[in-house]
């Protein structure tokens, strides 16, 4: 067989029998004699080459490979349900695509988008949205997506400098970078001068564009020639933040993930004049067919939640 065709009637029969362990209550669900349930999973077995169960006494039971096929499986399986469910709804119903894609990285999502979700969520009912911040699959590093209709999201929010982005994206959120703790650790340390902080405990997120040996160089701070209480790293950048939030020590932080925390006095600066510029967050929509009229929505809708944070800031 084809690697390009899958054995589509075998994996059925291989599901409900590993959700059962019962060749017998799989051919029940599915309407077949216990024999074919038999015959199918041995035509699958071969076609892998792996024994996908073991016989217990009369039941069956799932081998180690056969285990962690069921779980492929299954997810594959859930996610194909859903995506028949979601087109027979809109074949009845007749309503145009409305599902908007958006990627962007986990602190983003964490500190901009989600306490500003309902607005969107309330703001746009028919429009189907999608998150997925489990990664930023656009690191400034590498060129951005080339104009592809096929591009795995609609909207992708992006982090990286000026170069690497403005050719093709439009900037949403400048940010800089500077100490934040809260006002109660700042109470209760003497920050007189910028090396004060080496004798707190110093929270550091490896991926920031900016680092603590290079704030401390602005500053004129020789971090090897101060006895200092030490650092702790803590990624991504969230989790740096509910440290601080939690009084742990004082992070070196973007302020475009810590707008809220500013806003509502959770945080303060030690130093508000001692800044440095970082890179800044980005939207690229990699469509080569033209905006979709609900995508251009979602896409308006972040620029004028992103000039409103800029506005407060």
């Amino acid at each position: 067989m084809s690697e390009r065709v899958l054995p589509l009637r075998g994996i059925a029969v291989f599901d409900a029998a590993a959700r059962a362990s019962s060749f017998q209550a799989a051919a029940e669900e599915l309407n077949l004699t216990p024999s074919a349930v038999s015959h199918q999973i041995r035509l699958l077995e071969n076609i892998l080459g792996v024994r996908l169960f073991n016989r217990v006494g009369r039941g069956v039971v799932l081998s180690p490979d056969g285990a962690e096929y069921a779980r492929s499986v299954r997810q594959s399986l859930r996610r194909m349900r859903s995506a028949t469910r979601e087109i027979r709804s809109r074949g009845k119903s007749g309503k145009a695509l409305n599902v908007v894609r958006i990627e962007m990285p986990p602190s983003f999502a964490h500190c901009w988008l989600m306490p500003r979700l309902a607005d969107l969520s309330a703001r746009y009912p028919d429009i189907d949205i999608r998150v997925n911040a489990q990664g930023n699959y656009l690191p400034g590093a590498q060129s951005p997506f080339p104009m592809l209709a096929d591009a795995p999201a609609d909207v992708h929010i992006v982090y990286g400098a000026r170069h690497t982005w403005e050719d093709r994206a439009s900037l949403l959120l400048p940010e800089v970078f500077q100490p934040y703790c809260t006002p109660s650790f700042l109470n209760d340390h003497d920050f007189a001068r910028p090396e004060a902080l080496l004798q707190t405990k110093l929270i550091s997120t490896v991926l920031n564009v900016v680092s603590w040996d290079d704030w401390f160089n602005i500053q004129g701070v020789d971090m090897e020639r101060v006895e200092g209480v030490g650092a702790i790293q803590i990624d991504p950048s969230h989790l740096a933040i509910r440290a601080a939030l939690d009084g742990v020590g004082v992070i070196l932080e973007s302020s475009a993930l810590v707008a809220r925390e500013l806003n509502d006095g959770t945080l303060v600066p030690p130093f508000p004049a001692l800044s440095r510029p970082g890179a800044g967050y980005w939207i690229y929509t990699p469509s080569a067919n033209g905006l979709r009229p609900c995508v251009e929505a979602v896409r308006q809708w972040f620029e004028a939640m992103a000039e409103e944070n800029y506005l407060n800031a």
